[in-house]
C-alpha cells in the first residue's frame, strides 16, 4: 500500500489549524478566568462555553481529519481518502496517468478571491492527472464531499497535487499493471512459431 498525501488539504490544514488552536485556548483561558477569578463576561458568560466546543471541533477537523486526506494505492483499487469520505476506484476505470499543471484545468484568472488563498500555492507544482474511462458512480455520488479542485472541468479524472507526482505515477502504473495481469487483461496471445519462441528464449 502506497500513500500520497494531497497537498490541497495539507495546505488548508496548515493555514487554519494553528489559528483555531490559539483562538480556542484563549477563549478557554478567558472562560476559566471569568468563572474562577473575576467575572468579566457578565450575563454573556454562557456564550464562551457555546463557542469553545465549536472551535475545538473545527480544530480537530483541520488538525486531524483534513490532514489524513490522501490517494492510497492498493493492490485491488485506488482509495481517494478525503477528510470525511473515502471512495474506492477500480483500476479498470483508469484510462491514463499523466502529468499536468493546475492552471491547465483551473484558470487562475477565473478564481474567486477566497479560492486564491486555498489554491495559489498549488500552481507551482506539477501534478498527476488520473483520467477515467468513465467516472465511478460512487465518486459521482460523493463528489460534493471533496474539493472541486481535485477534479478537472474539462476531462473526467482526478487532479492530484502531491509531494512527488513521479512516484505517484510509478506506484499507480505498477499496481495497475499487476491488477491487469492478475485478470489476464491486455495479454496478447503469442502467435509466433515454436522455433521463434525457442530462439527468443535462448537470447534471454
Amino acid at each position: 500500500m502506497k500513500k500520497h498525501r494531497l497537498l490541497l488539504y495539507e495546505f488548508a490544514s496548515r493555514r487554519v489549524r494553528g489559528k483555531l488552536l490559539l483562538l480556542w485556548l484563549l477563549l478557554l483561558a478567558l472562560a476559566l478566568y471569568d468563572r474562577f477569578i473575576t467575572e468579566v463576561m457578565g450575563d454573556l458568560w454562557f456564550v464562551l462555553w457555546l463557542i469553545i466546543p465549536v472551535l475545538v471541533a473545527l480544530w480537530v477537523y483541520y488538525a486531524y481529519l483534513v490532514r489524513r486526506s490522501a490517494l492510497i494505492v492498493t493492490p485491488k483499487y485506488v482509495l481517494l481518502q478525503g477528510p470525511l469520505t473515502a471512495v474506492k476506484i477500480s483500476y479498470g476505470r483508469i484510462s491514463s496517468i499523466t502529468s499536468t499543471h493546475m492552471a491547465q484545468h483551473h484558470d487562475p484568472q477565473s478564481l474567486k478571491m477566497g479560492d486564491h488563498f486555498r489554491v495559489d500555492p498549488l500552481y507551482e507544482y506539477t501534478c498527476g492527472f488520473i483520467e477515467f474511462i468513465s467516472v465511478p458512480p460512487v465518486l459521482k455520488k460523493n463528489r460534493r464531499h471533496f474539493s472541486r479542485f481535485l477534479f478537472s472541468p474539462q476531462r473526467p479524472g482526478l487532479l492530484l497535487v502531491v509531494d512527488d507526482w513521479m512516484k505517484l505515477s510509478r506506484d499507480l502504473e505498477v499496481a495497475r499493471q499487476k491488477w491487469q495481469e492478475a485478470r489476464g487483461i491486455g495479454q496478447k496471445e503469442d502467435t509466433r512459431s515454436v522455433a521463434a519462441r525457442i530462439l527468443d528464449y535462448g537470447k534471454r
